[in-house]
């Protein structure tokens, strides 16, 4: 029987889906340095726990706002 494996590391264009948002925008947040990415070789790719921590951190703030 197979395992199912997460993976936890994403490339750009399987993070920019997790988040549904444009790779583009995803780019954008990373040279803010809102999101941190690794390199490994030439590859850019995105821990699944930055990306959960990231959305965590924005409704946090979106609930912050709404209080006021």
């Amino acid at each position: 029987m197979p395992v199912a494996i997460n993976k936890r590391l994403l490339n750009a264009k399987s993070a920019a889906e997790y988040l549904s948002i444009s790779r583009a925008l995803l780019y954008q947040l990373v040279a803010k340095g809102k999101i941190p990415s690794v390199k490994i070789n030439s590859r850019r790719l995105f821990d699944v726990n930055d990306l959960d921590d990231f959305v965590d951190k924005l409704k946090k703030e979106q609930q912050s706002h709404n209080q006021i």
